[in-house]
C-alpha cells in the first residue's frame, strides 16, 4: 500500500499536487464549513501540520478560512471556485491511478479485496483502541 501512496503522490506531484493537497480539498468539498479541528481529526494530522497544508492552500486560492460567527475560537474551512476546479483535475489523477492499481489484480479479487479493507477499516473505526478480537 505504502508503494501504491508513493506512485499516487508522484503522478499528483506532476499536476502541481499532492495527497494531502487533494484529501484537504475533497473532505471541505464534502463537508462544507468543517472546522479546522474537525479536519485535522479526519486527516490523523496535528493541528500544525494541518495549518501548514491550509496556508498554501489559501495562499493559492483554493480555499477560505472564515472565524465562526458562533465561537470565534473556531475556524472553518470553505473550497473557493478555484478550489473546486483544482479539486476535478486531481481527483482525475486519482481515478487514473485507482483505474491502474485495480487493473493488477482480477476483477473479482479488485472486488474482494476492496470489501475486506472496507470491513477491515469499518472494525478499526468500532473498536476501542488497543483492542483485539480473538480469532
Amino acid at each position: 500500500m505504502k508503494l501504491s501512496r508513493q506512485r499516487l503522490d508522484e503522478r499528483l506531484a506532476a499536476h502541481g499536487g499532492s495527497i494531502q493537497q487533494w484529501l484537504v480539498l475533497r473532505i471541505v468539498s464534502e463537508e462544507p464549513h468543517v472546522s479546522h479541528r474537525e479536519l485535522a481529526e479526519r486527516m490523523y494530522l496535528s493541528a500544525p501540520t494541518l495549518t501548514h497544508h491550509l496556508d498554501r492552500l489559501e495562499a493559492a486560492g483554493l480555499l477560505n478560512r472564515r472565524r465562526d460567527t458562533g465561537d470565534r475560537r473556531v475556524v472553518r474551512l470553505d473550497v473557493t471556485p478555484l478550489g473546486a476546479e483544482r479539486l476535478v483535475e486531481l481527483e482525475a489523477v486519482a481515478d487514473a491511478h485507482d483505474t491502474e492499481v485495480r487493473s493488477l489484480l482480477p476483477p473479482k479479487d479488485a472486488a474482494t479485496l476492496h470489501r475486506l479493507l472496507s470491513t477491515l477499516h469499518d472494525r478499526l473505526l468500532e473498536a476501542p483502541e488497543g483492542a483485539t478480537r480473538a480469532s
